[in-house]
């Protein structure tokens, strides 16, 4: 019997038989191939030899099979419990890391069934008894896991996920090409890998859980970089305050809202309730103090500016006009000027009385009472609108 043996990595080693006699007809001896991992020996079986092996009680083919890829030497080991021998051949493995690998380079890898049993059980165990720490921690092991998590008693999904997340953190040289690619298409930008990748987290999450995950991404972001985090959201303001993206934050909003115009009306009334309620108003209002002590500067600039905004505002030409013939009986060069006048008539107690001249004046809507029209028995309207109120007239008369 001849013998050759091939050496994949520390951990993985076939060793091919065959003899001279088979050459010459004689069938004394079969060759044979013996895969090794950490020194223990299986023999490899054939698909002429699995096809025959399918388990006479409910037709199921229960296997343990090794995927190596013979160029780079990286390796994967599972079971399958399948039905048919036709889906069995195309089943090839379903760990993440592996699938990611074999889709690239499935040419590459070739797969051995190192066992045929009878039950999910026994595939579980033989699985777990092969994938140990020590197979897990080889750099060549495409295994996130150690075996055993089976069919047959399968734990739920959040203690699995919860099992494959500790297993990335204590083995980050595993998982650094996969989260390298992660990472690099998180921070591509808007793309349709990414785009794509988000819907299909959304299809198999609820929307509370999906935000509660985002919530707590963000909360350790900040709390493990924050200086990271304060660049990303100062990049993130720069780039949505561009005259591009305002347009097409715009055009979006405006096809959103005319699709579904409940949902719309829905988040309006929401969003007032949210900015009125008292947590919010007292939350600005902290905010904006906070803010004036540490801009004493641009605070005393910006409230200059409202003042003198308010001034030019208050400091329009106004008339005053007879209600019934709408004469003009006095004419002011403010409306402050004005209420002195209604004052020191006696016809108004304080100077407080701009407010309702103004409100004639900006035909403001009352509140059940429809627009205001009048303030201490006189009509009252800026200058500018009076050469526009004449045209109207006239225009009645004609009519």
């Amino acid at each position: 019997m001849i013998g050759m043996l091939l050496r994949i990595n520390d951990n993985i080693e076939i060793w091919q038989k065959y003899s001279p006699l088979e050459r010459t007809g004689i069938n004394a001896y079969r060759n044979k191939t013996q895969i090794g991992i950490c020194g223990r020996w299986f023999d490899v079986i054939t698909p002429s030899e699995l096809v025959r092996m399918r388990n006479p009680n409910d037709g199921y083919y229960r296997v343990v099979y090794i995927q190596i890829n013979m160029d780079t030497g990286e390796y994967y080991i599972g079971k399958s419990n399948r039905p048919t021998w036709s889906t069995l051949k195309r089943y090839q493995g379903s760990g993440l890391k592996f699938t990611h690998k074999y889709r690239k380079n499935s040419d590459k890898f070739v797969r051995f069934f190192i066992a045929a049993l009878d039950t999910q059980e026994e595939t579980e165990e033989l699985e777990a008894k092969i994938v140990n720490n020590t197979i897990l921690s080889d750099r060549k092991c495409l295994n996130l896991v150690a075996g055993g998590a089976g069919t047959s008693n399968r734990p739920p999904a959040e203690e699995r996920n919860q099992k494959i997340r500790r297993h990335m953190l204590n083995t980050p040289q595993q998982s650094k090409a996969m989260l390298e690619g992660a990472k690099k298409m998180f921070q591509s930008g808007d793309t349709a890998a990414l785009r794509s990748r988000s819907q299909r987290i959304k299809e198999v999450m609820s929307q509370e859980k999906y935000r509660k995950m985002t919530s707590n991404r963000i909360k350790n972001w900040i709390e493990n970089d924050p200086e990271g985090y304060a660049e990303s959201r100062r990049k993130n303001k720069e780039s949505l305050n561009t005259p591009e993206v305002q347009a097409k934050r715009k055009v979006s909003l405006e096809k959103w809202k005319e699709e579904n115009p409940e949902q719309y009306k829905e988040w309006q009334n929401k969003l007032a309730a949210s900015r009125n309620n008292p947590e919010s108003k007292q939350k600005r209002k902290d905010s904006l103090r906070k803010w004036r002590e540490d801009h004493p500067e641009q605070a005393k600039a910006n409230t200059q500016k409202r003042a003198k905004a308010a001034a030019a505002k208050l400091s329009k030409p106004i008339s005053m006009y007879d209600l019934q013939t709408g004469k003009i009986l006095k004419e002011f060069s403010s409306q402050k000027a004005a209420a002195l006048w209604l004052v020191a008539e006696g016809r108004a107690k304080n100077k407080n009385c701009v407010t309702a001249i103004s409100s004639v004046c900006l035909r403001k809507e009352i509140k059940g009472h429809g627009v205001r029209k009048s303030a201490y028995g006189y009509g009252w309207r800026f200058r500018d609108e009076e050469a526009h109120t004449h045209k109207e007239q006239q225009l009645s008369l004609w009519d």
